[in-house]
């Protein structure tokens, strides 16, 4: 996986972009089930982010498998216009 960090201008504005680079054999490993966790430092991120990437048959689908982390503190966010 490659993984960058680069300042870039936006309508005037400086943003952060991180990117990720998924290579054929990360996504075989995602399709086999394998999620790809890393340090978010890695990529520019605070030192106390963790960034997880993983693949699912559908939104409803990677929601039940990853229930066991959502609580009261948990963040989701899908774009309504995908199918869920």
């Amino acid at each position: 996986m490659l993984k960058m960090y680069a300042t870039v201008e936006e309508n005037g504005e400086t943003r952060r972009l991180v990117i990720f680079g998924l290579s054929h054999g990360n996504i075989g490993r995602l399709l086999n089930g394998d999620p790809i966790k890393f340090r978010g430092e890695t990529c520019g991120l605070p030192p106390d982010v963790d960034v997880m990437i993983f693949v699912g048959e559908n939104e409803r689908e990677m929601a039940k498998e990853f229930a066991q982390f959502v609580g009261p503190e948990t963040k989701v966010n899908v774009d309504p216009k995908l199918d869920t």
